[in-house]
């Protein structure tokens, strides 16, 4: 087969009647099925049968809550959760939420309004190249603004949530149809996923993105979704080529709201689908190791205003302290004490008594004697 080689310029896609857009892809799918491998069917559930705070739900992990969800920009064809997806990593199926600058369905030949996609960007098997919705949706602000472009077709998620550690982690996928040889054309699409509007999807200080991961640059983290021949691919996936999960991690504040924005567009033109996967369970966080609460000062002990006992029996245990009596027991009863000291008084008195008379009678028997 001869390899798919882009010109300088890529045509619009024309907007053709569905039901021949509908059987030629038709046609085109049973072609390579009756090739391609077999491979469980990925699931997808998009924004138009359920809200974004539930899809965004699937995400939250560890120590993280979830506050609030929105797709601030995009329909709801471009945003939604999946399952069972098989990208051949080692890992197993991935899931969680996607955001793509295509529909991740395919077009509903009984609904006229899918009339600017034929294909999912997401869902496999590779039908095809150049896999395209182009919804004529408007770009996105934060990428333009982090990247310099124009964009087009941006679906963007905004997440708040409350994480229990310093530190916040997204584990994420990127995915794209510009992987065909159009990346080396400067047709790059943009991702982005920012931490309180800081851009945390960087590999060191080099934003994730088809020129920065792919065959030539950090290939040791890309998957190609292509034979040999440069034809579409084996894998369960319609993207042509994406990352392995790559992890951001930002310093947050504990048990403060955090705005998680996660956003893809077009850039250059509306042509060729880019797609940004979220992990199931991939928003979390580690809590810091808690800090023991300082012990309660006990009170000094007080003097009892009761009286002393004369006495108290029994042994005395050294280092407490005995009802009635403020002293530490060293042995010997504090009562025992005080009273022994009032009959060493007495005794003194007593002797003092004696001797002052003893004086007297020798004085008397002197003078007699004179």
């Amino acid at each position: 087969m001869t390899p798919f080689v882009p010109t300088a310029r890529r045509t619009p896609a024309r907007r053709v009647p569905l039901a021949a857009a509908a059987a030629a892809a038709s046609s085109a799918a049973l072609i390579l099925l009756a090739a391609a491998p077999a491979h469980a069917a990925a699931t997808v559930a998009t924004l138009e049968g359920q809200d974004a705070a539930t899809a965004a739900e699937s995400l939250i992990g560890e120590h993280v809550s979830l506050s609030s969800a929105s797709l601030a920009l995009g329909r709801a064809v471009q945003a939604g959760t999946f399952s069972d997806l098989d990208l051949g990593l080692p890992s197993g199926a991935v899931a969680g939420v996607a955001l793509s600058t295509g529909s991740l369905r395919a077009a509903d030949p009984a609904a006229a309004a899918d009339v600017d996609f034929t294909a999912s960007a997401l869902t496999g098997p590779n039908t095809k190249l150049t896999t395209t919705g182009d919804l004529g949706g408007p770009g996105s602000a934060l990428l333009e603004t982090s990247f310099a472009v124009t964009t087009y077709d941006a679906a963007e998620l905004r997440l708040a949530v409350i994480p229990e550690g310093d530190k916040l982690t997204i584990v994420y996928h990127i995915g794209s149809e510009e992987y065909a040889g159009w990346a080396e054309r400067d047709y790059t699409d943009a991702f982005g996923v920012y931490v309180d509007g800081r851009l945390c999807s960087t590999l060191g200080d080099v934003p994730v993105g088809v020129a920065t991961l792919n065959a030539d640059t950090r290939s040791e983290l890309y998957v190609s979704n292509l034979t040999a021949d440069g034809a579409p691919g084996p894998r369960g996936t319609e993207m042509n080529g994406y990352s392995v999960a790559l992890t951001c991690t930002a310093d947050v504040t504990p048990g403060q709201p955090v705005e998680v924005v996660a956003a893809v567009a077009d850039t250059v033109d509306g042509q060729l689908d880019s797609t940004l996967l979220l992990a199931a369970n991939g928003i979390s966080s580690v809590p810091g190791v808690p800090q023991p609460s300082p012990t309660p000062t006990e009170a000094e002990p007080t003097a009892s205003a009761a009286p002393v006992p004369a006495s108290v029996t029994g042994p005395a245990a050294t280092g407490a302290t005995r009802p009635g009596s403020p002293l530490a027991i060293t042995g010997v009863d504090s009562a025992a004490l005080l009273g022994g000291a009032g009959l060493a008084a007495a005794a003194v008195g007593a002797g003092a008594v004696a001797l002052v008379v003893a004086r007297r009678r020798r004085t008397a028997r002197e003078v007699s004697e004179q």
